[in-house]
Parts: C-alpha cells; sequence; structure tokens
C-alpha cells in the first residue's frame, strides 16, 4: 500500500489498506460515488428534457401556423407559381417545335392567358377542357404546318408515357391517378 500515491489511497474502493485509512477512504468514496450518481442522473435526464422542449416547440409552432393541416402544407410546398408555369409552358413549347422569335412573342400572351384562365376555372372540368381546345387552337394558328407535325407528335408520345406510367402504377398495386388535361 506504501506505492500508491496518497490520492489513490483516499479514492481507492473499500479498504484494501491499512485498517487506519478504512474510514478516510470509504467516506471519501461514498461522497464520489453520490455525486458520480447526480451526474448519471443529469446525463439521464438532459436529453429528455431537450427532447421534451423541442417536441413542445414543434406543437407551439405548428399551431401557431395558419394552415392546421399538414396535407395542406404539403400541397403548398409543391404548387408552382404562375409566371413559373407560364415559362415552362414556353419552354416546353420552344424545344418541342424550334419557335422562332417572332412566334415566341406570339406564343408568350397566348400562355400566359391560357395559365390565368386555368387558374380563374377553379377545377372547374367544362371550363377546362373548354379552355384546352382554345389554346391548343391559338397555338396552332402560329405553327407552320411541320411545327404542327411535330407538336402533334410530342402530344402522342406524352399520353403514351403517361398511360405506360398508370399501367405500372396499376400493376404495382397503387391506385392510378386522375387523368390530367393540360
Amino acid at each position: 500500500a506504501g506505492f500508491l500515491p496518497s490520492f489513490l489511497r483516499i479514492w481507492a474502493p473499500g479498504n484494501m489498506f491499512r485498517e487506519g485509512c478504512k474510514t478516510r477512504a470509504t467516506s471519501s468514496y461514498n461522497m464520489c460515488l453520490i455525486s458520480c450518481m447526480n451526474l448519471k442522473s443529469l446525463l439521464r435526464a438532459v436529453p429528455a428534457m431537450l427532447f421534451c422542449a423541442t417536441l413542445s416547440l414543434t406543437l407551439i409552432a405548428n399551431a401557431a401556423s395558419p394552415e392546421a393541416s399538414p396535407t395542406a402544407n404539403t400541397m403548398a410546398k409543391h404548387k408552382a407559381s404562375p409566371g413559373a408555369i407560364k415559362a415552362r409552358r414556353l419552354t416546353v413549347l420552344k424545344n418541342q417545335v424550334g419557335l422562332t422569335a417572332d412566334q415566341e412573342a406570339k406564343a408568350k400572351p397566348i400562355i400566359d392567358t391560357y395559365v390565368d384562365d386555368r387558374l380563374a376555372a377553379e377545377g372547374d372540368r367544362a371550363k377546362l377542357v373548354a379552355l384546352k381546345t382554345k389554346f391548343d387552337s391559338d397555338i396552332n394558328a402560329i405553327l407552320t404546318p411541320d411545327q404542327q407535325k411535330k407538336l402533334l407528335e410530342a402530344k402522342s408520345a406524352a399520353a403514351e408515357k403517361m398511360k405506360a406510367a398508370r399501367a405500372r402504377k396499376a400493376a404495382a398495386g397503387e391506385s392510378p391517378s386522375p387523368s390530367k388535361t393540360n
């Protein structure tokens, strides 16, 4: 026991040394054990407290948001702005048929009107079909016969792609999505 430094003799578990050190080593050991147990309890409690605080803040933030349902939240995230829709339609049309600058200038107001009117229709199926028919005829009026053929082929390819996707969904057991009218 003489070869151990004094701090190890004090903190050593139990009484492995001289009988005279028994009281001092045991009381020091007990104090250390109590403080370690408090530290362990604290270390166990801190993550639980952090979890509860995070959970309560999340609940408060959700209650304070203007949209109460999570489905409304996710639907709003995926909805593109009208300006983005208009730009995308013009870009797709340019890529499909190769619009000239003059044709692009004529197509832009047609697309703008169509997108705005579709948003105003608010899901009225009859209005949407009428808008699509008018849009197609207005766009065809500014295209050359060769471009009209390219556009028709691109629409057919898109329709086939959509049918194949629906067939894959049906084969996988999922319910197919309702058809969309552009």
